[in-house]
C-alpha cells in the first residue's frame, strides 16, 4: 500500500512539535499526581505495558498539552523533569501538589508581568513551575519597563531566583537517596 505523505501532518493531532517525556520510577503514581494537581487525564488505548507490569508508553493530557511518561529501568539514575505548566487557579494546584506530597520550592508570587507563579518538586523528583496568567501584558508599551523597574517587581523576581537556587540543592539531596 503506497502512502501519500503530502496528506500526513508532521505533528499528531492534538500534539504540539515538542512534546515532553516524563521517566518516572512509578508511573502510575505520577499519573495519579499529574491528575489530581492539574486535572490531567490519561489518553485512553494510549498505555503499553511490558510483561511484568511495567510502562513503556503512556499519554496524558493536561490542558491542550500532552505528557508522555513510562517506568524507569532498574539501575537507571533519576531523570527529573522541569515542566512549566499554566493553570486556571495556581492557589488550588499548589495547595493539591503539596497535599500529595510535593516540596515547596517557590511560594506563590505575584509577578510584574501579568502572572502569579510558584513552584513545587513532587515526590518523583520533577520540578514544576505553575503559573496562572492574571493580566495581558503589551510589552510594547513604554509604562512596562516602569512596571518592571518597581521594588516589587525587582523583589518578586530576586525571591524566585533565589528560590530556584535553593530548589537545586534541596532536589540534589532528594536525588540522591
Amino acid at each position: 500500500m503506497s502512502v501519500n505523505k503530502q496528506n500526513i501532518s508532521t505533528v499528531p493531532a492534538g500534539y504540539t512539535a515538542v512534546t515532553p517525556w516524563i521517566i518516572s520510577p512509578d508511573t502510575d503514581k505520577m499519573i495519579a499526581f499529574l491528575t489530581a494537581v492539574f486535572d490531567g487525564e490519561e489518553v485512553p488505548n494510549s498505555r503499553i505495558t511490558r510483561d511484568d507490569g511495567k510502562i513503556i508508553h503512556v499519554v496524558v493530557r493536561i490542558g491542550d498539552a500532552m505528557v508522555m511518561l513510562f517506568d524507569a529501568r532498574e539501575g537507571w539514575g533519576a531523570t527529573p523533569t522541569f515542566l512549566n505548566l499554566y493553570v486556571k487557579d495556581v492557589e488550588k494546584a499548589y495547595r493539591n501538589a503539596l497535599s500529595l506530597g510535593a516540596t515547596s520550592v517557590t511560594a506563590i508570587t505575584p509577578l510584574w508581568f501579568g502572572e502569579k507563579v510558584c513552584r513545587v518538586l513532587d515526590p518523583f523528583g520533577n520540578l514544576l513551575w505553575i503559573n496562572e496568567r492574571t493580566a495581558d501584558v503589551d510589552f510594547t508599551d513604554a509604562k512596562v519597563a516602569q512596571r518592571a523597574a518597581s521594588p516589587e517587581a525587582i523583589n518578586g523576581i530576586a525571591y524566585i531566583q533565589q528560590s530556584l537556587e535553593e530548589a537545586f540543592k534541596i532536589r540534589r539531596t532528594f536525588l540522591a537517596c
